[in-house]
């Protein structure tokens, strides 16, 4: 063992002995980003996709192709009717409202109910006139013309 390993960790056991390692130690994404950047098992050749955290609501996922982005909003025992989609700029927003299927006292209650609001960046802006959307199976999906699909050249003067 070299001496800058030990060094090293002298100073991972000088860090542990000032805070909470327990909770560091139960901590999953501290385990999952150590994973990632010293196990090698987040390596591979295809391009790393963006995770959302878990607490925001709908989840949402954003698909680019060469000509449309496709916004999909996962929206399990909502009614249509109760759906609200507009747009301003490059901001989505998703707004709607759910009643209780069951009047009793839930024990475990996991599914989000009642009103939600969520604003999307989106990837690229879109003229209004260009949005499509449509919601089947508890699925909400937006999607649009990309206006930006090819590079066009610019003089300079």
């Amino acid at each position: 063992m070299d001496f800058d390993k030990i060094m090293k960790w002298m100073e991972l056991a000088k860090m542990q002995q000032t805070s909470d390692f327990w909770n560091a130690f139960a901590d999953q994404s501290s385990f999952n980003q150590f994973m990632k950047e010293d196990g090698n098992m987040g390596s591979s050749s295809e391009p790393e996709v963006k995770k959302a955290p878990h607490n925001k609501f709908p989840p949402i996922d954003i698909y680019m192709t060469e000509t449309d982005i496709i916004i999909m909003a996962d929206l399990a025992g909502y009614l249509k009717e109760n759906l609200q989609v507009s747009i301003s700029g490059a901001k989505l927003l998703i707004k709607g409202t759910m009643a209780a299927f069951i009047s009793g006292q839930p024990i475990l209650q996991e599914r989000i109910g009642g009103e939600f609001q969520r604003v999307v960046d989106l990837p690229e802006p879109t003229d209004i006139s260009q949005i499509r959307a449509k919601f089947e199976n508890g699925l909400l999906i937006v999607s649009y013309r990309r206006i930006f699909g090819v590079e066009e050249h610019v003089n300079i003067e």
